[in-house]
């Protein structure tokens, strides 16, 4: 049997205000639905009719057949097979195989009707309406009148028995398509529909053949198996084939409802897992995908009103007191839910609400951890992260400023008025801050009777300064506390930050301190009304001293050299980058560098001191030609293509008679890519060396070592801190043997006297660097040295 159950929607229609142009064109639709279905009902009433008359006023020959017709029908009722590609096509039944045999009635008209009996049966337990099951059985019984009758005309002519059966189950098939095609011309008007365009002709041709096939075994088991098995030619076992036949659909249909019990509850396992990530939005609309998944549905929505008659929906709350109803429906394909789906929804609809209800403590435990309970403002733990997502998420050029806010006498007042008096006073502060500060600012309670506002988007301290005497000023304005009109006082300090800063939470300090300043000074006698304090931020000045260094090119080098201990020779020389200002004194190289790094200028940086090492090393080279190769320090991703590359690749072929060594920190490797190992590879390939630095400090893996190329191999003065322990001589030894089969170079870093030099020697290390074999000296003193002891590795007689 074919489930036409995707053909008249009797009562599935959306009912919508008149005033709804949609909603009138549904209702004029369910009115055509209705016409449309008419005749079907009508060939239902009249075969239901007709083969209830026949069977009281003739009584069967066999009522054992016609209980094991209907039994048939109905038992292999719930076996379905889908013929389209889409979820929405047509699902086509198999218990049109029951008119395989027949009855001994002498009328296959009247078999049909006794059919027609078991369909109506088997689509009210699977249906809750019954006009809509009578209209699915008057359509089945069109379509088996034209099986019987193609059937019987076939073989009166002669025909083969399947050949005439896979012409019956095709015209069968014919007819239902036929009828279906009809509706989904009434349903033109709506936005989707099943049109023969999803059908899959060989998902029907395998269709025809099972019903087909299944037939004609039927009829060789009843009268060729069972007479030899009976010993008897005249044997006839009707009733037994019909009803192992349906058995056997049954069992097959069973199976394929486990399959769907067993791929909804994975899909919930998934959902369980999957719905608790979401954040925001994205619950109700991955909650919607789910419920479409799970049940099949070709709509599924979130809606306020309860599910209307052949849909299934289940309650949800996703926000906080808001109840609406998850609803799936089957408008396109009109296949019944069954109550699997109804489970899986209710089930789906309880994990989203789990997950709703867990989302939505999680947010509020958030709020309260990080926001203060009195006055709502965040506090100080979101001060924090806030400051430093502006001062990293900030244009180079973009200021910030710290707005430090402190209530003067507020103990004094808590204890005139009492604490009511003080937590008003501090709620109508937050307020009035909240109001002044812009739309970009970030405000908050620190402490007590501390506030601070973060200012952004600055382009001046003047813009700054500013910004801060509106807030204050909005801030002081009078008010009524416990019948008392008060004017509130503050002592505020602002710090004002034009670039990046390494540690952002000196401006905090540096307001801080300037806001203390204000408050000592009234104390003193100073002005009693509010005012703004301004720091002289000296990070700020810091950042401006690098950067200029940098754009005037004005960093200076120190090198240190690197000897062969065998030879007893300087053979390279490591480029150290120096800074020392007129006015702050020398800049340490890790904070000049980090400092590049935040001002985005790490780039320039490194291009002045391979450019500055290259010329220097042609002048240690033109007093000593042996000394050919210059080290400089490099982060990992500067060698890419996209950053440095192309540069260091000229500068080596600048200069042709020196070797460039990059060094690369051992600790920066662990978060290599394909493609850094790619623009690596290119760099050997042009005749630059590649070392690796500092590798046995923190925690180093022996994967740097094999997973990316390199022909240097430095090792971190740690692993030699005490040569008298064993372990620490057999590592380096292990290293060296490494380095030498693999054809690498190792340098030990850290010698610092001539014992630690024997002893390396002792271990078969070829090449150190260290204090004992000199310090890092800048360009001239460097250049002194070689002219006087030459590449002598200790200078000095």
């Amino acid at each position: 049997m074919i489930d036409t159950a995707q053909l008249p929607h009797l009562s599935t229609v959306r009912v919508s205000s008149p005033r709804d142009g949609k909603g009138l064109r549904l209702m004029d639709t369910a009115k055509r639905e209705k016409l449309f279905a008419a005749p079907f009902v009508v060939v239902a009433v009249c075969a239901l009719a007709y083969g209830a008359y026949r069977l009281v006023a003739s009584p069967p020959a066999s009522w054992t057949i016609v209980f094991a017709l209907v039994a048939g029908v109905i038992i292999s009722g719930p076996f379905k097979m889908r013929v389209g590609r889409a979820p929405a096509s047509p699902l086509v039944g198999v218990s049109v195989t029951m008119l395989a045999l027949p009855t001994g009635n002498g009328s296959r008209f009247l078999d049909v009707c006794i059919w027609a009996i078991g369909l109506l049966i088997s689509q009210l337990v699977a249906r809750r309406s019954f006009l809509r099951a009578l209209c699915v059985t008057g359509l089945g019984t069109a379509a088996a009148f034209a099986f019987a009758g193609i059937q019987i005309g076939l073989l009166a002519l002669g025909g083969w028995l399947l050949p005439s059966f896979i012409a019956a189950a095709a015209g069968y098939l014919l007819v239902f398509l036929l009828g279906e095609l009809g509706l989904h011309r009434i349903r033109s008007t709506r936005d989707r529909g099943f049109g023969f365009s999803a059908l899959s002709a060989p998902r029907l041709g395998f269709a025809v053949l099972v019903i087909a096939g299944t037939i004609t075994l039927m009829n060789y088991a009843d009268s060729v198996i069972i007479p030899w098995l009976e010993h008897n030619p005249e044997a006839r076992r009707t009733a037994f084939v019909l009803l192992i036949t349906a058995s056997l659909f049954y069992v097959l249909a069973q199976r394929t409802r486990y399959a769907g019990i067993e791929r909804r509850l994975s899909a919930l396992v998934d959902a369980a897992v999957d719905l608790p990530r979401e954040t925001g939005t994205g619950l109700p609309a991955a909650l919607q995908r789910r419920a479409q998944s799970i049940v099949q549905a070709d709509d599924v929505e979130l809606r306020d009103e309860a599910p209307r008659h052949h849909e299934i929906g289940a309650e949800v709350q996703l926000e906080p007191g808001v109840d609406q109803h998850l609803t799936a429906s089957r408008a396109i394909s009109g296949i019944p839910f069954d109550r699997e789906d109804e489970r899986a929804l209710a089930t789906l609809a309880h994990i989203a609400n789990e997950a709703a209800r867990v989302r939505n403590e999680v947010d509020l435990l958030k709020r309260r951890a990080n926001s203060d309970a009195l006055t709502g403002l965040p506090n100080y733990g979101s001060f924090q992260k806030a400051l430093v997502e502006a001062n990293e998420n900030r244009a180079y050029h973009g200021g910030i400023a710290v707005l430090f806010i402190d209530l003067d006498n507020f103990k004094k007042l808590n204890d005139r008025f009492g604490h009511r008096a003080g937590d008003e006073l501090l709620r109508t502060v937050a307020e009035r801050l909240r109001g002044a500060a812009g739309g970009g600012d970030f405000v908050s309670r620190v402490g007590g009777d501390e506030f601070i506002v973060i200012l952004s988007d600055l382009v001046s301290l003047e813009q700054a300064k500013e910004s801060a005497d509106r807030i204050i000023k909005a801030v002081s304005g009078p008010l009524a506390l416990e019948g008392n009109e008060m004017r509130p006082v503050v002592s505020a300090g602002l710090a004002f930050s034009s670039h990046r800063e390494l540690d952002a939470q000196a401006l905090v300090e540096d307001a801080d301190r300037t806001m203390l300043q204000v408050k000592r000074s009234r104390r003193m006698g100073g002005p009693v009304e509010s005012n703004v304090s301004i720091s002289s931020h000296r990070s700020t000045r810091t950042n401006d001293i690098v950067a200029r260094a940098i754009g005037d090119n004005r960093l200076s080098l120190a090198f240190q050299p690197i000897v062969n201990l065998d030879e007893g020779r300087i053979w390279a020389f490591e480029a150290l980058v120096r800074y020392i200002d007129p006015e702050l004194g020398p800049i340490s190289p890790p904070s000049l560098v980090a400092r590049a790094k935040s001002l985005g200028l790490m780039n320039d940086l490194t291009r002045q001191v391979i450019t500055k090492a290259l010329e220097a090393a042609e002048e240690f080279r033109r007093l000593d030609p042996g000394i050919g190769c210059v080290t400089v320090n490099l982060e990992l991703g500067q060698i890419c293509q996209s950053e440095l590359g192309p540069f260091i690749l000229e500068a080596t072929r600048t200069h042709p008679g020196l070797s460039l060594c990059i060094e690369l920190n051992e600790r920066s490797l662990r978060t290599v890519t394909d493609d850094l190992r790619r623009d690596a590879e290119i760099m050997q390939g042009a005749g630059v060396i590649l070392a690796l630095d500092d590798y046995g400090s923190d925690d180093s893996s022996v994967g740097a070592l094999v997973h990316f190329p390199m022909n240097i191999l430095k090792i971190d003065k740690s692993l030699i801190d005490n040569l008298d322990d064993v372990r620490q001589r057999e590592v380096i030894k292990a290293l060296q043997g490494f380095g030498d089969n693999l054809g690498y170079t190792v340098i030990v870093e850290g010698i610092e006297n001539p014992d630690m030099a024997r002893v390396m020697v002792e271990l078969g290390v070829n090449s150190a660097q260290g204090y004992y074999f000199g310090r890092p000296l800048p360009f001239g003193p460097t250049m002194e040295r070689i002219r006087r002891w030459g590449a002598r590795a200790v200078a000095g007689p």
